[in-house]
């Protein structure tokens, strides 16, 4: 009883992860969109210069003056950069939904008392691949600002790791379905 709500209880919060890459995803699509058409709107909205690999937070700071050297003004983002950047953003949250989606596949496999099918090792086998190809996603940043640039390339090895453990995990289910099959030819 206790397996089956804890199962119900995984399967709800990547429903609801799901929900919000969707969210962040349509978001995220609209400012661009909105970005290109209208980039006046957007005067005003600085941020920090980032240093390689790091990101960059833009806020709309009203009513103080901020040094030039200081900040990016997010009118002055090159096009190529931007549609970089969206893309592997993108790209990454795509991939994220997706393979929550595999995992919950397997949630539901498992909740359905049918844990060793080669669906699961299948599954399995696409996240680590999906977290693989994230973790190149993450490597590569590239912000330009009209007179500043900053490009680089650091390894995030989070989705290294995920990447490693879906594989470990599809190994172990191959095996597990294996010795399933093996049994239902012996008795």
């Amino acid at each position: 009883m206790s397996k089956n709500s804890l199962l119900k209880t995984a399967s709800f919060l990547c429903h609801l992860i799901n929900g919000a890459f969707i969210l962040v995803l349509v978001i995220l699509t609209i400012v661009f969109i909105h970005f290109q058409f209208d980039r006046d709107f957007y005067n005003g909205w600085h941020a920090d210069k980032p240093i390689k690999g790091n990101s960059i937070k833009f806020q709309k700071v009203i009513g103080e003056e901020v040094a030039d050297e200081d900040v990016i003004y997010m009118t002055d983002w090159n096009t190529a950069s931007l549609y970089f950047n969206y893309l592997r953003l993108a790209g990454i949250i795509l991939l994220m939904y997706l393979a929550i989606k595999q995992f919950q596949n397997v949630l539901k496999s498992v909740e359905n008392l049918e844990t060793f099918k080669t669906t699961n090792v299948q599954a399995f086998h696409r996240i680590g691949i999906y977290c693989l190809i994230i973790s190149g996603l993450s490597w590569i940043t590239m912000w330009d600002f009209g007179n500043y640039h900053v490009s680089g390339f650091h390894i995030d090895f989070y989705f290294l790791i995920i990447a490693l453990l879906a594989f470990i995990f599809a190994e172990i289910f191959k095996e597990g379905n294996q010795l399933m099959e093996e049994n239902k030819l012996t008795v």
